[in-house]
């Protein structure tokens, strides 16, 4: 895994090591089904996300990736399909790690969704201007 996944941030508050990527993955809303997303930005307090619908903020959400243990949360914020998680519990950083590769495994395959890599640009875009610190 090369170094060009990895998003450095430098403003005023300290946020956490994060990880671009492009995981399918499912999020179920309380009294929801499970609905298919797409994790573009990772990080041990929390995700960026591109669902194509808004998601409810500051309610309970569960975050499903296959392969690792549903991740409890809840929506800091949604807009135009894109939408940032916080983890009710912080992950470890092995397990940030560890999906960051599943992502780049999954790469090769078709791109689910039709989103193109762009996604990212816009998700950081739409973080900047909606987002507040993840709190650690």
């Amino acid at each position: 895994m090369g170094r060009s996944n990895l998003v450095f941030r430098r403003d005023d508050s300290w946020r956490p090591l994060s990880y671009r990527l492009e995981l399918p993955a499912e999020i179920r809303e309380f009294r929801s089904c499970r609905l298919d997303i797409l994790l573009l930005e990772l990080s041990v307090a929390g995700c960026g996300l591109w669902a194509g619908f808004k998601i409810r903020v500051e309610r309970p959400i569960t975050l499903f990736v296959e392969g690792f243990a549903p991740i409890k949360a809840s929506t800091a914020w949604s807009d135009s399909g894109f939408a940032e998680l916080m983890f009710d519990q912080h992950l470890h950083l092995s397990v940030v790690q560890h999906m960051a590769r599943e992502s780049a495994a999954c790469s090769r395959d078709a791109k689910p969704f039709g989103v193109p890599s762009a996604a990212h640009a816009e998700f950081a875009a739409l973080s900047q201007e909606l987002g507040r610190p993840l709190q650690i």
